[in-house]
């Protein structure tokens, strides 16, 4: 019996035609952090219907490490949280938005507070504000968990509101490098509070608490009709012309109704093709 399989792997640069394990088919999708956890719920979901193929979602190399690995050949799929640079799309790359997502505080359990306004956001963030007495919001100092200059979310809040965009962030804060990261601290230190994706959020208990921001909670409601001020739209980037039969079942999966249904069950919403 004659058998033909491929294998994308991540981290060797090499574009490999090998069978995995068990002679199943390997799609591996770097990119960004931020729509890792509800890619994983997508693979975990299509490996159900599809036996004979696994779908690797690694950790993140952000969206400029995916888009580079399309560019080079040594990927078929990657995972993205914003648009192409114009230098990008000169590469005739396919965009392919496929949910969307809302950037949201959060604050631990010893946090007595449903939101704050933006202002009061920029003060702690600062260091400005150093305990949670300040603000009426529970007692003792506050932990402040940053990410990484260039993560997905840091650049989508800086965008959206000048208060975080000129901030000089406390040098007390610590540095983060993955939303998983972000929701295992938050669990951890109640008096703790930062920043995440919604869908990321969705896997941390329940004394995890997203803020509302001025007034406007991140609901599932307020994201779909984009009235919640923060929102990051995630996308497939690929090449129409070197996308195999095998990968463009994948992306054809993430937009069917099972596809979706995983999706939405992570806390995203849904877009249509």
């Amino acid at each position: 019996m004659r058998m033909t399989s491929f294998a994308w792997l991540f981290g060797a640069g090499i574009l490999f035609g090998l069978p995995s394990a068990g002679g199943a088919v390997t799609l591996t999708i770097p990119g960004t952090g931020a729509c890792e956890a509800a890619l994983k719920s997508v693979a975990a979901a299509y490996e159900r219907t599809h036996p004979v193929a696994r779908v690797v979602i690694p950790r993140s190399v952000h969206s400029e490490g995916g888009i580079r690995q399309v560019i080079d050949g040594e990927v078929v799929l990657a995972r993205v949280s914003r648009p192409l640079t114009p230098e990008e799309a000169e590469k005739k790359l396919v965009h392919r938005v496929f949910a969307r997502d809302a950037v949201t505080f959060a604050v631990g359990a010893g946090v007595r507070a449903s939101g704050f306004t933006i202002r009061q956001i920029a003060d702690i963030f600062s260091g400005k504000v150093t305990r949670w007495e300040v603000l009426a919001a529970g007692k003792g100092p506050i932990r402040v968990l940053l990410r990484e200059q260039g993560d997905a979310s840091l650049n989508i809040l800086m965008s959206r509101y000048k208060e975080i965009r000129d901030l000089r962030f406390t040098s007390q804060g610590k540095i983060l490098y993955h939303d998983l990261e972000m929701v295992d601290m938050l669990q951890k230190y109640r008096n703790s509070i930062g920043f995440a994706t919604m869908s990321s959020l969705g896997a941390a208990s329940a004394t995890v608490i997203p803020l509302a921001i001025d007034g406007i909670a991140p609901t599932k409601e307020n994201i779909s009709a984009a009235s919640y001020p923060v929102l990051i739209e995630y996308a497939l980037v690929y090449r129409e012309d070197a996308l195999p039969p095998e990968a463009r079942d994948f992306v054809d999966f993430l937009f069917s109704r099972a596809g979706r249904n995983a999706l939405s069950d992570h806390g995203l919403t849904p877009l249509e093709r």
